[in-house]
C-alpha cells in the first residue's frame, strides 16, 4: 500500500529501485494489449490494470524526477513515444542527489494525469477501431474512426457488431441479420430470412472514387474503371422484421449470392456486411477462412458512432450508427 500511496503524494522522492518497479506493470500492460480484444472481458480488466499502472508510473515518475533533480516539467515527455523510453532509462541511470528533498508541485499537472486515469479506466467501456475495407460501405467507409461500446445485452437483427474471427482472432464488424433459430438463406443476392426474403426499394447507385484508400484497400466497381474515376454499385435500402432499414451495395452476380439453407444454431449469430458483393461473413465457412457462424461470446461491442473519417470525408464527422 506504501507503494501506491507514495504515487499520489507527488511531494516526495523515489529511488531507482521504485521507479523500476513502477515502469513494470506499464511494460506488462502494453504487451496484453495486443493480445487481448479491447472489448473482452479480458480487455476490460487490461483496461483498468492500464489506468492503475500509468497512476503508478506518473506519480512514482515525478517523485523520481525530484529525487534526480531535474525540471517537474520533464515528466510531461513522458506522453512522448520515444522521448518517453529515454526519459525513463535517464531516471533509472541517474543517482539520486543527496540535497534532494520533498517540495511542492503544481496540482493542475496531478489532474491531467487524473484525466489520463479515467480515460483509460473509462476504456473498459468502450474502444475505437478504424475501418480498415470497404465490407460495410456505405454504413462504414474505409478510414472511419468509429466508437464501439462493450456488449451488455444480446445483439438484435440489425447491430453493427465487433467480433472476433472464431479462428484466426480478427476483429470484423458487420451487420447481425439471423438470431438463434433464424432460418436464412441467400438466393440471388436477396436474404431470405424465416422463408420471407427482405424488403429491398432501389435507390440510386452509390458510388466513390477508384483508389487506393489511406488503410490501401481499393472498392470493387459494377464495371472495371480508370484510376480516380467514379467507382459505382447499385444500392438499395434493405429493412429487417421490425428493425431498422439500411443502404446494401451490390455489384451484380457473384458466388456468394446463393447459399444453402442455414438454421441459426443457439448462441450463435448470423452476420453479413452491406457491401455484400465485398464482405467476408457468415456466407463463407471457417473452412474457407470466413468468419462463418458466429458464437455469442466472441461478440465483443456494437457500433455506435463514426468520429471522423481518415479519408477527409466532412459527412462522416460524428455519424450516429443506429
Amino acid at each position: 500500500m506504501g507503494f501506491l500511496r507514495d504515487a499520489l503524494d507527488w511531494r516526495g522522492l523515489s529511488g531507482r529501485a521504485v521507479f523500476a518497479l513502477a515502469c513494470l506493470p506499464v511494460a506488462l500492460v502494453l504487451l496484453l494489449q495486443s493480445r487481448v480484444g479491447a472489448l473482452s472481458p479480458a480487455g476490460a480488466a487490461v483496461a483498468l490494470a492500464s489506468a492503475l499502472a500509468i497512476l503508478l508510473f506518473w506519480g512514482h515518475a515525478r517523485r523520481r524526477l525530484r529525487a534526480a533533480g531535474m525540471s517537474g516539467w520533464w515528466m510531461w515527455g513522458l506522453a512522448v513515444p520515444v522521448v518517453s523510453l529515454v526519459l525513463a532509462a535517464v531516471l533509472l541511470v541517474r543517482r539520486t542527489r543527496p540535497d534532494a528533498a520533498p517540495g511542492a508541485y503544481r496540482r493542475g499537472g496531478q489532474r491531467l494525469v487524473w484525466i489520463l486515469v479515467a480515460l483509460l479506466a473509462s476504456r473498459a467501456l468502450w474502444a475505437p477501431y478504424i475501418i480498415p475495407t470497404g465490407s460495410m460501405s456505405p454504413t462504414l467507409q474505409p478510414g472511419d474512426y468509429v466508437v464501439t461500446t462493450r456488449s451488455l445485452a444480446a445483439p438484435r437483427r440489425g447491430d453493427v457488431v465487433v467480433f472476433r474471427h472464431p479462428v484466426h482472432r480478427t476483429d470484423y464488424l458487420k451487420r447481425v441479420i439471423g438470431l438463434p433459430g433464424d432460418r436464412v438463406q441467400m438466393q440471388a443476392g436477396q436474404v431470405i430470412l424465416n422463408g420471407a426474403p427482405l424488403p429491398q426499394t432501389a435507390l440510386a447507385d452509390w458510388s466513390e472514387p477508384y483508389r487506393a484508400t489511406t488503410m490501401g484497400t481499393r472498392p470493387r466497381c459494377l464495371a472495371p474503371v480508370a484510376e480516380g474515376a467514379p467507382c459505382a454499385k447499385h444500392a438499395a435500402s434493405e429493412t429487417l422484421p421490425g428493425g431498422p432499414a439500411y443502404t446494401v451495395l451490390d455489384i451484380g452476380p457473384t458466388a456468394t449470392d446463393d447459399t444453402a439453407l442455414v438454421v441459426v444454431p443457439p448462441g450463435h449469430v448470423f452476420v453479413l456486411g452491406d457491401n455484400r458483393d465485398n464482405s467476408l461473413d457468415s456466407r463463407v465457412a471457417q473452412a474457407r477462412g470466413g468468419p462463418g457462424l458466429v458464437p455469442l461470446d466472441h461478440v465483443e461491442g456494437r457500433v455506435r458512432l463514426v468520429l471522423y473519417s481518415q479519408e477527409g470525408r466532412p459527412g462522416r464527422v460524428l455519424r450516429r450508427i443506429e
